[in-house]
């Protein structure tokens, strides 16, 4: 039983020291006269948190002090042997609390913890206070007042342990269900992506490719008729350049015989003269190849449309990126099939 109680720089309180007798100890007053506050101060000891509020003077620590007799020493004695505590028939427990909220705990001048301490107070003090009483339409607290009552602690403690297992297992089991639905998703996902450039079956640099040969169909018609005028100026003209360079290369000839050292000049000029008829030749030839195409101009202009749009799916630029990303996709998916 609590016998006395000192409580110093608490609060309201500079010093108070209260003698309780071992009979019944009524402490009455008016509101606001102190009394939650000894209550108060008395749950400090009972291991209650504290902070620095709890000092009256901040230059001074907060301490209180409790002294109980201990009417039956055995129903202690596994604690005070636990915690290497002398058992007496007196203990006191004094509690510290600084200007920083730090504090401190003593069983008969011997620190200890909170735990420890709330473990033997406890066993000391039933402590009741204002509207306690609310706890009794509480369900949780009825519960335990009837698995009490009934004597089934034992089995109460085997069903939660099997209850927070069963638990356990079943968060784990969501969450492996979770892992495999993502993953599952991003398999999906990886194939789709694969379909759908497999599906293209692109070549290295096939886009720019046909990027730059539509753009060559689409000025089919100016190209062609820039050939056609080349080849006229070389070739058809009232006066075209290739008879231009046999009339010259005629002229020269006729001088050799007086002037040797023409020989050379008249050698370049008939070689410009084929070079330049084999160059009419080469565009007669593609005269012939281009024509203006539409229906292979929309068959370039769907598979570009088709391109471009998994470029700027995957956010690249080129068709050997896409390449490399439909080589990385199989072989991911290999590995997690594998």
């Amino acid at each position: 039983m609590l016998s006395k109680l000192e409580i110093h720089n608490y609060i309201l309180i500079d010093q108070l020291s209260i003698d309780l007798s071992n009979q019944l100890s009524v402490i009455t007053g008016e509101t606001g006269a102190g009394k939650s506050i000894i209550m108060g101060a008395l749950s400090l000891i009972l291991g209650d948190r504290a902070d620095s509020t709890v000092c009256r003077d901040a230059s001074k620590k907060c301490f209180i002090e409790g002294t109980f007799l201990l009417n039956n020493k055995q129903t202690y004695q596994a604690f005070f042997t636990e915690h290497e505590l002398d058992l007496t028939d007196e203990v006191i427990i004094r509690r510290e609390i600084n200007a920083q909220g730090k504090s401190r705990a003593f069983i008969n001048d011997t620190p200890i913890n909170l735990n420890e301490l709330k473990q033997l107070t406890s066993q000391l003090v039933d402590l009741h206070q204002q509207f306690d009483t609310l706890t009794l339409g509480d369900t949780d607290f009825q519960r335990t007042v009837i698995d009490a009552l009934a004597g089934v602690q034992k089995d109460l403690a085997h069903y939660q342990s099997v209850f927070h297992l069963w638990k356990d297992h079943q968060k784990q089991l969501a969450e492996l269900i979770s892992r495999r639905d993502e993953f599952e998703k991003t398999e999906s996902y990886k194939k789709h992506l694969l379909e759908e450039l497999t599906a293209l079956q692109l070549k290295e640099n096939e886009l720019e490719n046909l990027e730059q040969e539509l753009k060559f169909l689409e000025n089919a018609v100016s190209i062609k008729a820039q050939i056609d005028q080349s080849i006229q100026v070389l070739e058809s003209a009232d006066n075209p350049i290739v008879q231009q360079l046999k009339q010259i290369a005629n002229n020269l000839d006729s001088i050799v015989k007086w002037q040797p050292e023409f020989a050379e000049l008249l050698d370049r000029l008939k070689a410009a003269q084929i070079e330049l008829a084999d160059v009419a030749n080469e565009l007669s030839s593609w005269q012939d190849k281009i024509d203006f195409d539409d229906k292979k101009m929309v068959l370039i202009q769907d598979r570009l449309s088709e391109g471009y749009s998994l470029q700027k799916k995957h956010k690249v630029q080129s068709t050997n990126e896409l390449i490399s990303i439909q080589q990385q996709l199989e072989l991911d998916l290999t590995s997690e099939i594998g």
